[in-house]
């Protein structure tokens, strides 16, 4: 088995095991802490399914955009719920009624990897990070190593997936692109790491949270 396909599964295995961590916590902590374990749960569903879809050889490319989807739905409402802004909910809403309207235009695009849309997504999310860490400099944070997480690897993601129609087009060899692909995983990996750290400071055996 190759080195990027044990990697693989490394990531797989703490998907799973971190939403698990966090609903030990889900009766006695707030929304946002509820919000985003629910995320977690979510992304771990994904991540098994995909992962039998592999195991089966079988293609699992329309997973992409449940996952890129659910993913943008699940942090807009984390960040709305730390913010508490409400241009994060109008910008989200129209973003996300607008990527379905196109869905039901080119259907056809389940079959691909929608890099546009998971862009445009990530980049949303990029700004709600960077607006929390603005507002954590005048009062206490909360969660803010998921923050500077989510920081770390949608902003490697947008650069990677930005980039993938480009590397088609100069012809990057199958390895190569596997190669840039493993460094997107890794920031993936930081940030499944913090999440961790920011579960085992903070909701290990600790109070309530109202937030």
């Amino acid at each position: 088995m190759e080195t990027i396909d044990v990697f693989g599964d490394i990531l797989t295995l703490l998907s799973i095991v971190l939403p698990i961590l966090y609903f030990i916590g889900f009766a006695r902590n707030g929304k946002t802490y509820k919000c985003f374990t629910l995320y977690l749960i979510y992304i771990a569903i994904i991540q098994i399914i995909a992962f039998v879809y592999v195991s089966k050889k079988i293609d699992n490319t329309f997973l992409f955009h449940y996952y890129f989807m659910g993913q943008f739905l699940f942090l807009s409402l984390f960040y709305y719920l730390l913010l508490k802004k409400w241009w994060i909910y109008v910008l989200s809403s129209i973003l996300f009624v607008g990527l379905l309207l196109y869905y039901f235009v080119n259907p056809s695009i389940v079959n691909e990897y929608h890099t546009y849309g998971v862009t445009t997504t990530q980049t949303v999310i990029v700004v709600y990070a960077l607006a929390y860490y603005y507002k954590s400099l005048t009062g206490k944070a909360y969660m803010l190593l998921i923050n500077t997480g989510v920081l770390i690897y949608l902003m490697v993601s947008v650069l990677f997936f930005a980039s993938n129609n480009l590397l088609i087009e100069l012809e990057v060899s199958k390895d190569t692109q596997k190669y840039i692909g493993l460094f997107n995983e890794v920031s993936y990996l930081v940030f499944l790491i913090l999440i961790f750290i920011e579960w085992y400071r903070n909701f290990r055996m600790k109070t309530t949270t109202v937030l």
